[in-house]
């Protein structure tokens, strides 16, 4: 989704940002708003298996430019409908911080109380609050119980981080509130589609087809950031004289 690399600090400003808030680089829900490719219909050819994998060149407003394969000559990513963007990568220990939306695995006891450090934080795009059954991630509404009657075992939090203390972050899942001990070994990761995280040297995989080469309509798109995800500086901080 023009070639020259970023200077420095707006490469910092592009990774400086919080998952579950907007993003202002023009870019929305994760695909960049672009038209399709001219050409006529009937004519799109697929990417060949080796510029399936690249890097990124370059990310910006409505603007995602990719090196397929990497070392190789520029594209520029358009959207497909329905496209699936998968962008992953490592979080900063900086994110843990009010207002960001996470879920995690925890034990909780027959009171509801958290008795174990969470091994895993996942920073995500936002989604519905709550505490549900399975502890990888394998959500069953129909295994939802009524706070307080909850039997103990492992169950997925989802909800926004509304206080931390030291290790300990507060996160309200709804009307829930559960203290979770993140201890500094616990890995920190970001599951998001949004493209305005990547910048100049991530990991690319693509599939798509195209009416002219430099130009790829993308059905699938995953971006593995190789730097953590940082929060983005305070709005209201004072400028240096």
């Amino acid at each position: 989704m023009p070639s020259l690399p970023l200077p420095g600090c707006q490469r910092h400003a592009r990774r400086a940002a919080a998952i579950g808030l907007a993003i202002v680089l023009g870019i929305t829900g994760g695909q960049p708003p672009l038209a399709q490719p001219p050409g006529p219909p009937g004519q799109l050819k697929p990417l060949d298996d080796k510029e399936k994998v690249g890097q990124v060149i370059e990310v910006g407003p409505g603007m995602l430019q990719l090196r397929l394969p990497a070392g190789g000559n520029p594209w520029q990513a358009l959207p497909a409908p329905n496209a699936k963007i998968e962008v992953t990568g490592k979080a900063s220990r900086e994110m843990l911080q009010p207002k960001q939306f996470i879920n995690c695995t925890v034990s909780l006891d027959e009171f509801g109380k958290v008795t174990e450090p969470a091994l895993q934080i996942a920073f995500t795009d936002g989604g519905a609050p709550g505490v549900m059954a399975g502890g990888l991630g394998i959500a069953d509404d129909k295994a939802k119980r009524v706070a307080g009657k909850r039997p103990a075992g492992s169950y997925l939090v989802a909800g926004t981080i509304k206080q931390v203390e030291g290790d300990v972050i507060t996160v309200m899942a709804g009307r829930e509130k559960f203290d979770i001990t993140v201890p500094p070994e616990a890995e920190l990761v970001v599951r998001s589609t949004n493209v305005g995280l990547a910048s100049p040297g991530d990991h690319v995989e693509v599939e798509g087809q195209y009416y002219q080469r430099g130009q790829v309509l993308v059905s699938s798109l995953k971006i593995t950031l190789a730097n953590p995800v940082v929060p983005p500086p305070p709005k209201n901080k004072a400028r240096r004289p």
